[in-house]
């Protein structure tokens, strides 16, 4: 997290009393020759200006010394009065104080998504998953974004995504998944190295502008690779071809009034639903939820699985259903992964 201009301000301040102590002493000692705890002395109630009156008659020499000492020390003075008041006053303190308790609520996340970029498609992504309640940490380059993110009660880091210590102030060694979403390929493709090496086992996304650059991305690390303007123009063609399928898809992917979902739930260790088969376990009639599809070992996908499909630990069961249904399959699949968002 970046140092705030207080603190450098300060240590200005304490750099210049140092000097102007450090200065009084050995000039008393020199035009005066006082020993220099007299020095000293004559030095700290000069700058105090506590009118103690002078430790012995000042020659000349030491009262021209004595003004230009007190003229220092009054300079100072105002400067620290000014740096406080203008830290008090422009909200930095509240603002300090806003991202120490978000660096303390990062420090405390498990199986987050990180969001590098808060741009045009970053924000589509923190939106839907804001949606149904993800915790997520975004980060971007850009400090005025955090007032947005506050309001919305999202953990908002100000600073460079490629760069390992804000991955990690992030709890990136935490994360379930990141998404970089960086209008640059090249910047994109520095922060999948970064994860990548941090995280051996993170769930990686990135966005890709230039298809030439989808296998860098690839090599670097990343497990998806999205190009948002292929994948605008494939939805526009089929929403032309096809359009009563884009409305289905539309009504079980994005939110809105409508109540049907997909989503992607995960059979826990502690899952009754282990073992059995889809018929035997009664998914249907317990949740009311379809299962679409299973992804078994990160690899294969079975879709449309019928009734004898067995199900194991660790599969990952497409469901489609209401969000009410689709907590329960979560709760019957032991997924603690997240929260679902129940319909108001």
């Amino acid at each position: 997290m970046n140092e705030p201009t207080f603190f450098r301000q300060l240590r200005v301040v304490i750099f210049l009393v140092i000097v102007l102590i450090s200065v009084g002493t050995a000039g008393y000692m020199l035009l005066e020759h006082w020993a220099m705890h007299d020095a000293l002395f004559m030095t700290v109630i000069t700058l105090s200006t506590v009118g103690y009156g002078e430790v012995r008659p000042l020659t000349q020499p030491g009262e021209v010394f004595t003004m230009l000492l007190i003229f220092g020390g009054v300079g100072v003075l105002a400067y620290s009065f000014s740096t406080v008041t203008d830290y008090i006053v422009a909200g930095e303190l509240q603002g300090y104080l806003r991202r120490r308790r978000t660096a303390r609520k990062m420090a405390r996340m498990q199986d987050h998504y990180i969001v590098c970029g808060f741009g045009r498609v970053g924000r589509q992504v923190v939106e839907e998953l804001h949606a149904n309640d993800i915790r997520l940490v975004v980060i971007d380059i850009d400090r005025a974004l955090g007032a947005e993110l506050e309001q919305l009660g999202i953990p908002f880091m100000a600073g460079d995504p490629t760069e390992d210590d804000v991955l990690e102030q992030a709890g990136i060694e935490r994360a379930a998944g990141l998404c970089s979403c960086l209008p640059n390929d090249a910047t994109n493709v520095f922060v999948v190295l970064s994860a990548r090496k941090i995280n051996a086992a993170l769930l990686i996304l990135s966005r890709c502008n230039q298809p030439e650059n989808q296998d860098k991305l690839r090599i670097a690390g990343a497990d998806k690779v999205i190009n948002p303007y292929v994948t605008t123009g494939r939805q526009m063609a089929t929403q032309l071809l096809y359009p009563s399928v884009m409305e289905f898809l539309d009504v079980v992917i994005r939110r809105g009034d409508l109540e049907l979902r997909l989503q992607e739930i995960v059979v826990g260790p502690a899952s009754l639903l282990a073992g059995r088969s889809l018929a035997d376990a009664n998914v249907r009639t317990e949740t009311g939820v379809n299962v679409l599809a299973v992804r078994r070992d990160k690899r294969t996908l079975d879709t449309n699985p019928g009734g004898e499909f067995i199900i194991r630990h660790a599969d990952e069961l497409v469901c489609l259903g209401t969000p009410e249904q689709l907590s329960r399959m979560a709760t019957l699949a032991d997924d603690g992964r997240r929260r679902l968002k129940l319909a108001s």
